[in-house]
C-alpha cells in the first residue's frame, strides 16, 4: 500500500475543493485511486463540518455566474 504525505493529501483536496471538476478526473491528474480521494475527502469533511457548507456556497455562487453567462449569451445570440 502506497503512503502519502499529509502535504500530498491537502495539496489533492484543495485542488478539488477549488477547480469544480469531476473527482475522478483530479485523482487521474494526481495519479490516484478515486476511491482514495473520496476517503481523503470524507475524512476532511468529517473534520471539518463547516467547511461542507463553505463549499456547498462556493458551487452555489458558480451556478449563479454560469447562469448569468448562459442569459448573457442567450441576449447576444438572439437564443430563447
Amino acid at each position: 500500500m502506497v503512503k502519502y504525505s499529509d502535504d500530498f493529501k491537502q495539496e489533492v483536496i484543495a485542488a478539488t475543493r477549488k477547480r469544480h471538476e469531476p473527482r475522478a478526473q483530479i485523482a487521474r491528474q494526481y495519479g490516484i485511486a478515486a476511491s482514495t480521494l473520496q476517503n481523503w475527502l470524507d475524512r476532511f469533511y468529517a473534520a471539518n463540518p463547516h467547511e461542507v457548507q463553505a463549499d456547498h456556497e462556493a458551487l452555489l455562487k458558480e451556478r449563479d455566474r454560469l447562469l448569468a453567462e448562459q442569459a448573457e449569451l442567450r441576449k447576444q445570440f438572439n437564443w430563447s
